[in-house]
């Protein structure tokens, strides 16, 4: 995706408002707005923190396993701005498999029985 401006966002989203205003009582279920932070380093950080002050509010923080999201809007349409988490956050210890102990519930003629677990 190519880098552009705040103001060439604008003008886009000026195109879009334009078009639908030509028929405004076409009923619709609502639009959302989506805004992806996804370059490397500092410039995807900075470009999400610029953004996000330019966005209407409020913004809800809504993280999920791989996403840092803000979100906001209302029913007739809704904003959403995402980052990858590994860009702004420090991981402080990796996702771990889980680990059980588990005794055996069958006896050994219960076992013998079913053939080999």
């Amino acid at each position: 995706m190519a880098n552009i401006t705040a103001g060439q966002l604008a003008t886009e989203l000026r195109n879009l408002a334009d078009a639908l205003d030509k028929q405004p009582d076409t009923p619709v279920v609502g639009g959302s707005l989506y805004f992806s932070c996804t370059y490397r380093g500092d410039t995807g950080k900075k470009a999400f923190i610029s953004l996000a002050k330019l966005l209407p509010h409020p913004l809800a923080k809504k993280p999920d396993d791989r996403n840092y999201w803000l979100k906001g809007g209302n029913d007739a349409l809704t904003t959403e701005l995402y980052i990858e988490r590994s860009q702004i956050c420090t991981l402080i210890e990796p996702a771990k498999p889980a680990v059980y102990d588990c005794p055996s519930i069958l006896s050994e003629e219960e076992e013998d029985a079913l053939g080999a677990l």
